[in-house]
């Protein structure tokens, strides 16, 4: 059961942080998945249940700056309300469809296209696009920082976890 638990975990913390760029599944709660998982071993890899809730709380803080960021940063940067909603469809269609880059060109082009519907000028347009990109780039990095720093710590107290350990239970 410990083995299927570290195999478990290590498949969660590699998915965490794949997910964290690539946006299908949520990133962090994959990672927090590991964490829970490593809690579940028996050999001594408990968390302490304020490890436990800390680590949650800034993983649903890292999973609503995902969504409120690239808001933020478009309003910040002058978008309208259509540069919004046009960044949001354009971060939307950039997982779904298949356009080279598409993650990284969607949130930008849909708040230009948005801001340009919501009568910005195209200069104006280019500055919330540029704010909706950059708060995606910045939720992006936020959501890959948290599952690498947090796979880092599971994998640290599992330390004693190596492959010829894995051997010994297979």
């Amino acid at each position: 059961m410990e083995a299927l638990l570290v195999v478990l975990s290590v498949l969660l913390i590699a998915g965490g942080i794949i997910f964290s760029i690539l946006p299908p599944l949520p990133g962090p709660l994959l990672t927090y998945g590991a964490l829970i998982c490593t809690h579940n071993i028996a050999n001594g890899t408990e968390f302490s249940t304020t490890s436990l809730v800390v680590w949650g709380a800034i993983g649903v803080a890292v999973i609503f700056t995902d969504y409120l960021l690239p808001i933020a940063a478009t309003k910040k940067f002058g978008g309208t309300r259509a540069g919004v909603i046009g960044g949001m469809i354009g971060t939307i269609l950039g997982i779904i469809l298949p356009i080279p880059m598409g993650i990284i060109l969607g949130p930008l082009l849909g708040a230009i296209i948005g801001d340009l519907y919501g009568g910005n000028r195209i200069k104006a347009a280019f500055k919330s696009g540029f704010g909706s990109f950059l708060g995606f780039v910045t939720a992006t990095g936020l959501k890959l920082l948290y599952a690498v720093i947090l796979g880092g710590v599971i994998a640290w107290e599992v330390g004693g976890f190596t492959i010829s350990r894995m051997n010994e239970w297979l």
